[in-house]
């Protein structure tokens, strides 16, 4: 277990994340026990630690907006859900620090924004983020939330260009042969 000092800990940047988001505060109640990341569809798939983006957070490390970590969360609210703790909102910190990302100019790497695509493209055709039911199905309004970010995000212009290539493609093999 890891054992900080005082002076490892700058309260700047969790301040700024509060004064741009007031749910953020609570994030200071995280108690670390782990249940956000025990059934985490994110991290089943890549190395998403949301343990250690709030760590960094309330160190007051802004390279968390540089990291892939927080491309890699589906917002689905599975972490809000079995978090034993009341109201952090994980989902909102996460899509807080993606805005503070392009703020700063950082943004997804391509590698990122791929898998973002993919995640959006199964909850485009499917209706599902992850393919194993999180115990019980998204609310309308959060159904309705992921389609506006997915509209701002223009991912179905990429999932519909996505498709138009793999078509050309298809039709290029087909007359090849």
């Amino acid at each position: 277990m890891d054992v900080d000092s005082d002076s490892d800990w700058n309260w700047d940047f969790y301040k700024e994340l509060v004064e741009d988001v007031e749910e953020n505060k609570n994030i200071i109640a995280c108690s670390n026990c782990g249940k956000c990341v025990g059934d985490c569809p994110a991290a089943k798939v890549s190395n998403f630690n949301i343990r250690n983006i709030i760590r960094k957070v309330l160190r007051g490390d802004k390279s968390v907006l540089k990291d892939s970590d927080i491309w890699h969360c589906y917002l689905c609210e599975h972490c809000q859900r079995v978090c034993p703790k009341d109201n952090i909102n994980i989902p909102l910190l996460i899509i807080n620090l993606r805005n503070e990302s392009f703020k700063k100019g950082f943004g997804p790497r391509y590698n990122d924004l791929r898998k973002y695509v993919e995640m959006s493209e199964r909850f485009l055709t499917t209706g599902v983020v992850v393919e194993e039911p999180l115990g019980e199905p998204l609310s309308k309004e959060r159904i309705d939330e992921l389609i506006e970010i997915c509209n701002f995000a223009r991912i179905k212009y990429v999932f519909k260009a996505s498709n138009i290539n793999k078509n050309k493609n298809k039709k290029k093999k087909t007359k090849k042969s």
